[in-house]
């Protein structure tokens, strides 16, 4: 028999081994990779078109109705360049006097109270129109107006210094609008951007607010999130590395930078100010990875200096348009923005202007509809949340999960529209003109934050993928921008709770699968994860676009599931095969069925058991009559049938020596019913012997003794390394052979002990022998003479069945 196996190494032990293995490889994979964040995106577009499935009713052939959505803000409105503009105005681009004139449409009004908050135009305007009246007349709608913002382009592209015509452009935007300048923690894992096309200068000068309109999408290709802060860096100066002493310092609190070049290109930062062991670690770094810079002035191919450079950033902080249009809305600057790096963006105490008065009131978000009677007078004012801050989460790249709250809409009037959409033509052909006189009180834009895109296939290039599918570029801004207005951030839970969450199902899994069979085991695993993807994840989306990874638990659970099944696949066929050839030879084939599913303690442990021990009455004169041959065959059969009984009534058979069969009852399997079992079969043994005796000359029939007796035994393997037995030990063992070998001085087939007496009273009967003191115990104990059974005699139901035991009526 092996060597029992450590505590440790028992299924219902090891699955938590397991189970901290899986977890220390799940915080290895989440810290080294971005595997799980890539699949948490595909989770999120599942949960995105979930949520927005819309319930839709076809009233007639082009209408359709829905219900008011209150998560969606009723002062974003889009302008949409659609095909009837361009059937109208002709190919894309058209003149910029069409610009002009829906600038004028808006701003061009007799109470300049029912204004719009902003106009966006996402066109770029940043190479000159052949006609440079086009420009100006643009231009002077743009200042007119003091409502227009501009986009700029941020983009990879060679650095450019201070000098750089574009560079000028750009400056403009920052000193006459501004940068963001209150940023916390680490700026520089911002994403940052060496090239930009700004706005020709003349619109530069005449915007009333600016922003990039930046998108990042995702590995997979999917536009999911919005940089509100970009870096657009800018080269001030460069450096000779010998030029480096220790001390040298950049003003980072203007984010002034120090950079070098490896030979691959990648930029790496040097922290300032300078200690003299970071010079002596830079400069070897440079020297191993960075490539050197010849310089042959006179041009007579012999170079008259190398040195490695040093390069000398800024970095200027640009808003999102976005950001930009929510500040202004907010009646709050760039200026009042908190930023932490990481974490969010804070607008302390937005404001609104009241559409009643035009007075700034608390900004305030309406969570029930408004009731209406049915001649469309308001009866009841639905609830308002109060909202005394807009804190937007981001993470270390400045970068806000954008909140869809719908498909692309549809350029057609009667289609499906998540933003309500109007026709670029339809107010750009309604430019009153100069005179105030013709001017009207109103565009029913009151407040409102008016975006100018294209919104037909194919132009300009300005569909992008995202969760919902292909959508316009500025419907993208319009969900982001959607997203601040409404305070309906998308928050990601923290690690440490998806941590938590990841720990306690894999716990649970581990639990379970190591202790019920396999299949249950399945199904809880399949339940677990159902109930943490339907109830936990979805609803927490749903109704608090609140984020927690899914997928980790998910694979968590199948990996650990699958592990602890297979160990126990290994370990238990192993035992199972140790139980069978230890007690295939000891117990029935059903009793070591039962053994393999429950397997027993191996190791010596007290025990209360019923020894049974029987012997032949004159085995040496029956030996005399046959040749060994003989005996042997006869021995055989008379060994069989009676070892089949003990089998058939649940009896361990320990061994047989010479001509006497040793067993007991009550291991490996506990049995609380081994007296009567061993007291039946005892009764059952004599039956079957007179049947046999029958068959058999006189000379060669054979009388045997039994004695049984209970109490508490040691049992276990017992032996060498290289030879075990499963045995019994103990006084009430020699006890029981000691009554065996009683049966001669009585003349009795079966005496028990008053310990099994005192089992088996109730339902056999017995005559009192005498009160006896056997060699080797001091106190006597009184005997009985097993006599009959008051019950049937049947076996229980396993081991040999009845057909077994009928067999043995010869």
């Amino acid at each position: 028999m092996a060597k029992k196996r450590a505590r440790l190494f028992e299924t219902k032990f090891f699955a938590f081994v397991i189970a901290a293995f899986v977890i220390m490889l799940y915080i290895w994979v989440y810290s080294k990779t971005g595997i799980f964040q890539r699949l948490e995106d595909k989770i999120l577009d599942s949960q995105f078109k979930l949520k927005n499935e819309r319930q839709t009713k076809s009233l007639q052939e082009g209408a359709v109705l829905t219900e008011n959505n209150l998560g969606i803000s009723e002062d974003i409105l889009i302008i949409g360049i659609d095909q009837k503009t361009l059937t109208e105005y002709g190919k894309w681009p058209f003149e910029r006097i069409k610009h002009a004139n829906l600038i004028n449409a808006f701003s061009r009004l007799n109470e300049q109270g029912n204004r719009e908050s902003g106009l966006f135009i996402d066109v770029f305007f940043n190479e000159p129109d052949p006609n440079p009246t086009q420009d100006a007349i643009l231009s002077a709608a743009i200042k007119n107006s003091g409502k227009v913002y501009l986009e700029t382009v941020l983009a990879n592209g060679p650095t450019v210094d201070m000098q750089d015509p574009l560079f000028k452009r750009q400056k403009i935007l920052y000193e006459n609008l501004g940068t963001i300048k209150s940023i916390k923690g680490n700026w520089k894992t911002l994403l940052t951007y060496s090239a930009f096309d700004p706005p020709l200068e003349p619109m530069a000068n005449a915007a009333s607010g600016y922003g990039h309109a930046n998108f990042n999408n995702d590995s997979d290709k999917i536009f999911r999130k919005q940089p509100l802060i970009l870096g657009s860096t800018v080269l001030i100066d460069t450096l000779k590395l010998d030029d480096l002493t220790p001390g040298y310092s950049v003003n980072s609190a203007d984010f002034e930078r120090l950079l070098w070049i490896d030979n691959t290109g990648n930029p790496h930062d040097i922290d300032t100010p300078i200690t003299n062991e970071a010079l002596l670690k830079l400069k070897k770094e440079m020297k191993a990875n960075a490539p050197l810079k010849v310089e042959d002035a006179n041009a007579d191919g012999v170079p008259d200096e190398s040195y490695y450079i040093i390069r000398h950033y800024k970095n200027h902080f640009v808003p999102s348009i976005t950001l930009a249009l929510a500040l202004n809305y907010f009646n709050k600057t760039l200026n009042d923005l908190e930023i932490v790096v990481g974490s969010y963006v804070l607008i302390k105490n937005p404001q609104v202007k009241d559409s009643q008065t035009g007075e700034l009131i608390p900004y305030s978000i309406q969570t029930t509809n408004d009731e209406y009677d049915k001649d469309g007078n308001l009866v009841n004012e639905g609830n308002k949340r109060a909202v005394p801050e807009i804190r937007i989460p981001i993470n270390e790249n400045g970068q806000m999960l954008v909140n869809f709250m719908g498909p692309r809409s549809s350029e057609y009037a009667e289609g499906w529209h998540t933003f309500p959409v109007r026709s670029y033509s339809a107010y750009a052909n309604r430019d009153p003109g100069s005179d105030p006189t013709k001017w009207k009180r109103t565009m029913a834009v009151n407040n409102k934050i008016l975006m100018v895109g294209a919104f037909t296939p194919g132009m300009a290039d300005d569909e992008k993928p995202t969760p919902l599918g292909m959508m316009y570029g500025i419907e993208l801004h319009a969900n982001a921008l959607n997203t601040i207005l409404m305070d309906n951030f998308l928050s990601k839970a923290p690690f440490i709770v998806n941590c938590m969450i990841f720990i306690a199902f894999i716990l649970l899994i581990s639990l379970v699968s190591s202790r019920l069979p396999a299949i249950a085991g399945f199904f809880m695993a399949i339940i677990g994860t159902l109930v943490q993807f339907i109830i936990v994840n979805i609803i927490a989306f749903e109704k608090f676009n609140y984020l927690m990874d899914f997928t980790p638990v998910a694979i968590g659970l199948v990996f650990t599931f699958v592990s602890i099944v297979v160990y126990r696949a290994f370990t238990e066929e192993r035992d199972k095969k140790q139980i069978r050839a230890m007690f295939g030879k000891y117990l029935s084939p059903k009793v070591v069925d039962q053994l393999t599913n429950d397997p027993p303690e191996l190791g010596g442990v007290d025990k209360e058991l019923t020894v049974f021990f029987s012997d032949i009455r004159g085995f040496t004169s029956l030996s005399e009559t046959m040749t060994p041959q003989e005996l042997v065959n006869h021995l055989n059969v008379y060994f069989t049938a009676m070892t089949n009984l003990a089998l058939d009534y649940g009896a361990t058979l320990d061994k047989y020596m010479g001509d006497a069969i040793m067993c007991f009852w009550g291991a490996p399997i506990p049995q609380a019913d081994h007296a009567v079992l061993a007291c039946k079969c005892a009764l059952r043994q004599i039956e079957v012997l007179k049947e046999l005796n029958k068959t058999w000359p006189e000379t060669k029939q054979i009388n045997i003794g039994i004695g049984l007796n209970s109490g508490v035994v040691t049992v276990g393997n017992m032996g060498s390394n290289l030879r075990m037995n499963y045995t019994i030990m103990g006084d009430h063992v020699n006890l029981c052979s000691r009554l065996e070998a009683t049966n001669k001085e009585y003349g009795t087939r079966i005496i028990i002990s008053e310990f099994t007496y005192a089992m088996v009273k109730d339902k056999f009967i017995v005559r009192e022998l005498d009160n006896i003191r056997v060699k080797g115990k001091n106190k006597p104990v009184v005997i009985y003479e097993l006599v009959d059974c008051i019950e049937s005699l049947d076996p229980p139901n396993f081991g040999l069945n009845k057909t077994t035991a009928k067999k043995q009526k010869i």
